[in-house]
């Protein structure tokens, strides 16, 4: 089973972060579909298989 990350990278690497949830808890997607609506929130998000 894979899962997916969203990566927000503005900005820069050196600046990139996990995208989280309003607890702070990193957001773990079971669907890559969900991922990538995620990642089109950010203003550059990337989608990372894990």
């Amino acid at each position: 089973m894979m899962s997916f990350i969203v990566i927000e990278t503005h900005g820069g690497a050196c600046y990139a972060i996990i995208v989280t949830d309003e607890e702070g808890n990193n957001r773990v997607f079971d669907e890559r579909d969900e991922a990538e609506a995620e990642a089109s929130e950010c203003q550059d998000g990337i989608v990372v298989e894990l």
